[in-house]
């Protein structure tokens, strides 16, 4: 009868291969999960981007909104200033209407704003601004050192260089969310501003109207800052 071959223990270089190439396909393997990592986060950080670039548009709306209510309620406080002047039909020249200097200033939307995040964000690393790009430089690699100089190596390094891009990407997508944020800021700022200011011109107008027809004047502090009251419509409609 044969007896069964015994196995061989294997050789201390045998068991060295063995191990090597268990890590190296460890190593291939952590590569791949990084790529994947990081264009998953290159994928939210576009999404992010572009939700932060509608909603400036948005606010900058506000802002633009907030100058047409100011520019309607100084159309409705020079209707109501004319027909304060008048007695009747008979204009009284002598009472002439002192320039207003109640409000505080009002904040400015001709200065101009910063402009949003408009880059496409699927194409590769694309820096913004010169400066940026020098301040961050994308590391070209090598990235391993060869020791199988096999495929796999060869997909190792094409991982990491796939990821150094998307890191640079990523550094590019925060420095401009930060940029944005930093904009919507501003912007909400001058739009509470302009909204007080709004509002006090408001209820001036308001007070205005209701001592010229005749009705008490009852403080609301739920007064709209649209110039919409009636008080505020029969002042334009007397006129016209």
């Amino acid at each position: 009868m044969n007896q069964p071959a015994t196995q061989q223990p294997m050789s201390e270089l045998e068991l060295l291969r063995m191990q090597m190439n268990a890590k190296t396909d460890e190593t291939l393997e952590s590569t791949r999960n990084m790529v994947r990592m990081c264009d998953e986060s290159t994928k939210v950080g576009a999404q992010t981007l572009g939700n932060l670039e509608s909603q400036g548009q948005q606010l900058r709306g506000i802002d633009s909104n907030m100058d047409t209510i100011r520019e309607d309620l100084h159309e409705a406080q020079h209707n109501l200033d004319e027909l304060e002047k008048c007695c009747g039909l008979c204009v009284l020249p002598w009472r002439k209407v002192k320039p207003d200097t109640r409000s505080p200033k009002y904040p400015s939307s001709r200065n101009g704003y910063p402009t949003g995040t408009s880059n496409n964000y699927s194409n590769p690393y694309q820096p913004r601004q010169g400066l940026q790009q020098q301040q961050y430089q994308q590391q070209t690699g090598p990235f391993i050192n060869r020791i199988t100089n096999d495929d796999r190596e060869d997909e190792m390094e094409q991982n990491l260089q796939q990821v150094s891009g998307m890191v640079s990407q990523l550094h590019t997508m925060a420095t401009d969310m930060n940029q944005e944020i930093t904009t919507h800021n501003q912007i909400i700022d001058r739009i509470n501003q302009k909204a007080e200011v709004n509002q006090s011109e408001l209820s001036y107008a308001q007070k205005k109207a209701d001592k010229f027809l005749g009705q008490p004047s009852k403080p609301n502090q739920n007064n709209s800052i649209l110039p919409s009251s009636t008080s505020l419509t029969a002042a334009k409609m007397l006129l016209k």
